[in-house]
């Protein structure tokens, strides 16, 4: 029976850790790993654009142009009209496969090539549960820390909740 571990990550240096890590455990037990990514949405606040600018995120940019049509292919930046109305979700979701891009490229340089992602939208401990629910990981890894707000913090993280949550083994990256 093959071992599987399921790791969620929003992009941050915790969760980037937490894919280290898992990658670490995966290549010694020869598993299969689940990346999870759960969308942010709304719009674009101040802190993810700011995110963008840093992390350089394949080329993503927001231009304040209705005459530039969105441009997704391979090699060139990905554009989106400040005044389009879908330019907003469609930023997120290129940001969301950019991190599972970059989550991919690491686990597979640590030798594990049994790597499957899920880009998902909605409530983070929601989807990741049913990720958990379907896929019945042996190892959950999360980074302790993310994007979260202030409310989460006071609220509680998603990986705490997760790992209250869900009965197979879960570690939680500091």
């Amino acid at each position: 029976m093959s071992m599987k571990i399921l790791i969620a990550t929003d992009g941050s240096p915790h969760a980037r850790k937490a894919v280290k890590i898992g990658s670490e455990l995966a290549k010694g037990r020869h598993a299969e790993v689940h990346l999870v990514h759960v969308m942010l949405s709304g719009e674009l606040d101040d802190d993810l654009q700011r995110m963008i600018r840093v992390e350089h995120l394949d080329g993503l940019r927001i231009v304040d142009d209705p005459t530039i049509p969105p441009v997704a292919a391979p090699g060139f930046p990905i554009a989106f009209p400040i005044t389009d109305p879908g330019a907003s979700y469609r930023a997120i979701e290129a940001i969301g496969t950019d991190i599972l891009k970059r989550a991919k490229s690491a686990v597979n340089a640590h030798g594990v090539d049994r790597v499957s992602t899920h880009l998902l939208d909605g409530n983070p401990v929601e989807e990741i549960m049913k990720v958990i629910e379907r896929e019945h990981p042996d190892l959950v890894v999360c980074g302790a820390r993310g994007l979260s707000s202030l409310s989460q913090l006071v609220l509680g993280s998603v990986s705490t909740k997760i790992a209250q949550r869900c009965s197979a083994t879960c570690i939680t990256v500091h």
